[in-house]
């Protein structure tokens, strides 16, 4: 389908700064862009008084998460399930839900409830219409059918009117459908690395695979398959470790003209070292960066 013009001009202009061409982000931080994850962390993740404090907060963009209920409606949340940030009648896997009990969930910060009602992906879309310079960094957590990535790619391309958003994924096969209903919008393929394992749960079995487990290689001839099997434009969303284990990427990456985001499991402080160390020996910066606290303080790590 085709895509309208705005949408093209909009998202065009953000990745040629993606890709470090001529003029600064938003966030002014070495022409990368900077984007909040989750949002300001004095709100609910994923909330919408998150969500909309991290537009106003000086970023370039906004991430968040996106999961499907069982009667298909698309919501904002993180967890495959509810009860750390959503609280419902019982904690419950989020995809077993129906709308009305989303509407009928609240929201907690730090265990203690805050009253607020959890988003549904309308709410959001009708929250980025109204930042037209801040980019809707939308990551798609679970496999999905391709009948539904597209009413998704429909739903934003019809409420966020300024088109200044893409998708993510770690499955690539949601950004294929993507594909389908988007010919021409940016997608980011989120590679997840097996030594962070931890990071979903502290357990034997997920020490287990951290301790055995080997970085993702992202070779030249990788991101070029993967640019042919999901069509151009198309990134890489990677973790510092994998950057740092993947010395060429930015430069791989650079000629194929794919962008590359960077985040870091364990926080804002790993980031800024694995690219300040990525920027001694390379002489590049990635396309942008994803972190939890403020953009002015994470760009001064940097200097």
């Amino acid at each position: 389908m085709a895509m309208n013009h705005n949408r093209k001009s909009v998202l065009g202009a953000a990745l040629s700064i993606a890709l470090l061409a001529a003029g600064p982000a938003h966030a002014a931080c070495f022409g990368m862009q900077i984007h909040s994850h989750r949002g300001n962390g004095q709100a609910p993740e994923n909330s919408l008084g998150a969500l909309r404090a991290a537009y106003q907060g000086g970023f370039d963009g906004v991430e968040t998460d996106l999961q499907m209920l069982g009667d298909r409606e698309w919501v904002v949340h993180h967890d495959q399930t509810t009860g750390r940030v959503v609280r419902t009648a019982a904690p419950a896997p989020v995809n077993s839900l129906r709308s009305a009990d989303w509407r009928a969930a609240r929201m907690s910060l730090r265990g203690v409830a805050t009253g607020e009602a959890p988003p549904f992906a309308s709410d959001l879309a009708s929250l980025a219409s109204s930042y037209p310079q801040g980019t809707l960094n939308a990551e798609i957590k679970t496999v999905a059918a391709c009948q539904d990535v597209g009413a998704l790619v429909q739903q934003l391309r019809g409420e966020v009117g300024h088109g200044n958003w893409f998708l993510t994924s770690p499955v690539e096969g949601n950004l294929r459908c993507a594909r389908q209903a988007d010919r021409e919008g940016y997608l980011g393929l989120i590679v997840l690395d097996p030594r962070n394992a931890q990071a979903l749960g502290n357990s034997r079995a997920t020490r287990f695979v951290a301790t055995h487990a080997q970085a993702p290689r992202l070779d030249r001839n990788w991101l070029s398959n993967l640019q042919g099997r999901v069509g151009a434009p198309v990134g890489v969303h990677v973790d510092a470790r994998t950057l740092d284990a993947n010395r060429k990427l930015l430069a791989d990456a650079a000629a194929l003209s794919m962008p590359v985001f960077v985040y870091a499991v364990e926080g804002d402080d790993a980031l800024a070292s694995a690219l300040q160390k990525a920027r001694r020996a390379t002489g590049m910066w990635p396309s942008g960066a994803i972190i939890d606290g403020g953009a002015e303080a994470f760009c001064a790590k940097l200097r």
